[in-house]
């Protein structure tokens, strides 16, 4: 039905690439505020993944404005818009503005802030141990290779597993949300690192699944800009070698488990091994489809992560964490990741929202803010026709990707289908499907208003 809509905003959670990959496939889209990626867009900053907005071309060759800011409220995003007569935007201009501490803080906010601090407060500055070094948990890292942070949490899961035989502990690097510094080591920093009731479960596997496994955590790893990094896959009690220049399901190059002595033997994809991980992964999450369907007497409900964590920093501090070639690279496309610096590591102060979810328990789902502010100005179709101008301030409540969900989606195949740009995760397609069905009614409505209005 005609109801004089022109301009269409679409709020979109399947990140970056699939953002573009949406724009050039539906008509009647004016402007995508994405999330998902936390992908930063600029037209300042060399370290930003595009310009901002990135422009696609529809299908019809009008301009979709795609912009995203990041994540955390880092950067509040500003795009302002100006359209023709059909609701074809003419011209823009935007760049995310820095929350610095040149920003003033809104009292109100602080206040609300401050009060939900109050119940958690004491538990949050505990101290349970310390390390003499810094943890590093930063997703640049932790998704594409070997962590210290990731050595950690694996660790961690192994020492509280072992009595029931366990002998190979893995975890999702996207589960891995924060750095520490070396120095104390607080209830709340563990909480920041890993601020989901996650628990741990425990399961037999062959060995030919348990490769299958890596070579899924692999999968998505060989370029940054994919989606679907957070399955990358930290370890203890084994070590892999891969390889991101070869086809997916083929990358895994060795991989062999520690035995009691610390020596190392290759995995043997005839035996069954005892293994520990997440109960979202357990259950298929981050396409591990493999541990959902062949696990051997599965047990999904041990003590949460980060209560595993805590118990380990107390038993074991002061922690001395090093890098140790558990995962290495063999293509030098990758190198890099793994060597560069990582960003400051998070302090042991937790946001509003983890205070929050401290306080009830943990729901197993992170809430997150992302906030695009876009002006958008209507040029008249004629001198006398008034210019109408529209101020849209979006404030988007979105959860975590799928590496956090407290209830596993069904789980994507390790082979993903090549995206036209940089690539993409299956799931992103099935996502954009959807989203192809939700707004095309509306955009070809609009569409064809456009061109009714051209030949007018």
């Amino acid at each position: 039905m005609d109801q004089g809509i022109n301009k269409i905003v679409l709020l979109s959670h399947i990140g970056y690439v699939a953002d573009q990959a949406l724009a050039a496939a539906v008509d009647g889209i004016d402007v995508i505020v994405g999330g998902h990626s936390h992908t930063l867009l600029s037209n300042t900053d060399e370290a930003a993944s595009g310009l901002y907005p990135t422009v696609v071309d529809s299908p019809s060759g009008d301009p979709v404005l795609i912009v995203q800011s990041e994540a955390y409220g880092k950067y509040l995003g500003q795009l302002n818009v100006t359209f023709d007569a059909a609701g074809v935007p003419a011209s823009w201009d935007g760049e995310p503005i820095l929350l610095d501490a040149s920003i003033e803080q809104d009292p109100g906010i602080l206040a609300q802030v401050q009060e939900l601090a109050k119940p958690v407060e004491a538990l949050r500055t505990q101290m349970i141990g310390s390390s003499a070094t810094d943890l590093n948990g930063d997703r640049t890292v932790c998704r594409f290779g070997e962590c210290t942070m990731g050595n950690l949490v694996a660790d961690a899961i192994r020492a509280a597993t072992q009595q029931e035989g366990v002998q190979v502990a893995l975890t999702n690097g996207g589960g891995i949300r924060s750095s520490l510094n070396a120095g104390d080591i607080t209830v709340g920093g563990v909480l920041e690192v890993l601020p989901f009731n996650n628990t741990v479960a425990t399961f037999g596997l062959s060995g030919s699944d348990l490769l299958a496994a890596l070579e899924n955590g692999v999968s998505r790893a060989e370029n940054p800009d994919n989606e679907g990094t957070g399955r990358f896959a930290q370890v203890s009690g084994l070590r892999y070698t891969w390889d991101g220049s070869q086809p997916v399901g083929e990358r895994i190059v060795s991989a062999e488990v520690e035995n009691a002595d610390g020596s190392f033997s290759p995995i043997d994809p005839a035996a069954t091994y005892q293994v520990a991980t997440n109960n979202f992964v357990r259950n298929g999450g981050d396409g591990y489809s493999v541990f959902a369907e062949n696990a051997i007497n599965p047990y999904d409900f041990g003590p949460t992560l980060s209560d595993v964590m805590a118990e380990y920093v107390q038993a074991n501090s002061p922690l001395n964490v090093e890098l140790q070639g558990r995962i290495t690279r063999v293509d030098t496309a990758g190198n890099a990741a793994a060597e560069q610096t990582p960003e400051p590591a998070a302090t042991a102060t937790m946001t509003a929202t983890e205070e929050m979810a401290a306080t009830e328990a943990m729901t197993g789902t992170e809430m997150m803010t992302a906030t695009e502010m876009m002006t958008a100005t209507s040029e008249p179709a004629t001198e006398a026709a008034a210019e109408t101008t529209a101020t849209v301030e979006a404030t988007v409540a979105v959860t975590t990707e799928a590496t956090m969900e407290a209830t596993p989606m069904p789980a994507a195949d390790a082979t993903p289908e090549k995206l036209p740009t940089t690539g993409g995760e299956t799931s992103s397609w099935l996502v954009i499907a959807g989203a192809v069905a939700a707004v095309s009614a509306l955009a070809a409505a609009d569409a064809t208003r456009r061109r009714n209005k051209r030949g007018a």
